[in-house]
């Protein structure tokens, strides 16, 4: 029965992927950018209805209210950007690993993603920088993982600041956002992260054979980065969320 399930949930995962590729090569082109991210917010749910994932968000801003601006939440793993797609659908910043990735990555393009090389001196950054800041003075609400690669879920890494200029530099609101796995037995539950040397299709298969699993968003309050320094920004951003974390695995104990 069990091996029964497994095989019927990546089935209509195959399906949901093929359904977004569909959708983004031929119903967004007549889409308006407003009905794009009403579709992407629908297939996100679908996705995470097909692993029985609740998403529990908590002070959700209206959307209205994060035009322009940028989400920094910590990383645990690839269902953190369906998690956030599902409640306040917008653009992302991945690193350039996903890109390769089968499907996702071509609808992750597709979703105008700004790909971040892993490699330091990669004199292309600056460029997409400057295209996030751009994105965000036009109205675009971008999610950043700063800490440049997942965990288990019980820590957050320490934060890389380049990103941060680009909502200096476009005078946005900077919202943290934690992203957190509960275990039923307490702590996180580390069979829905992503990190390590766990490959994708062995963490859909983890997934597929969980009963069900739940996602807590929480929001905090935004932060103006205007005439900010960026290291001060990101810092400042990783104690909230560092804080805001430790809190939520001591009530889940």
């Amino acid at each position: 029965m069990r091996k029964l399930i497994i095989f019927w949930r990546l089935s209509f995962i195959v399906y949901y992927l093929l359904s977004g590729v569909f959708q983004m090569l031929v119903l967004f082109r007549w889409c308006t950018a407003e009905q794009k991210l009403a579709r992407i917010q629908r297939w996100s749910q679908q996705i995470l209805r097909v692993f029985k994932i609740q998403v529990n968000a908590h002070n959700v801003p209206h959307f209205s209210q994060v035009k322009g601006s940028m989400f920094v939440c910590n990383h645990v793993s690839w269902l953190d950007i369906f998690a956030i797609n599902a409640v306040l659908p917008g653009q992302f910043i991945a690193k350039e690993d996903v890109r390769k990735w089968p499907i996702i990555g071509y609808l992750a393009a597709q979703a105008n993603t700004v790909f971040v090389s892993r490699q330091r001196g990669n004199g292309s950054t600056q460029g997409k920088v400057d295209g996030v800041a751009a994105a965000l003075r036009n109205g675009a609400q971008i999610t950043l993982f700063p800490e440049g690669t997942s965990t288990n879920g019980e820590q957050i890494l320490p934060f890389k600041s380049s990103f941060f200029q680009a909502a200096i530099d476009a005078e946005a609101k900077i919202w943290p956002v934690l992203c957190f796995y509960p275990a039923e037995n307490g702590g996180s539950n580390e069979v829905m992260a992503y990190y390590g040397d766990l490959s994708l299709w062995q963490s859909l298969k983890d997934l597929a054979a969980q009963k069900c699993g739940t996602i807590e968003l929480s929001f905090y309050a935004a932060i103006d980065a205007t005439d900010k320094d960026r290291r001060d920004l990101a810092d400042q951003t990783y104690e909230i969320l560092s804080i805001e974390l430790a809190k939520r695995l001591e009530r889940n104990s």
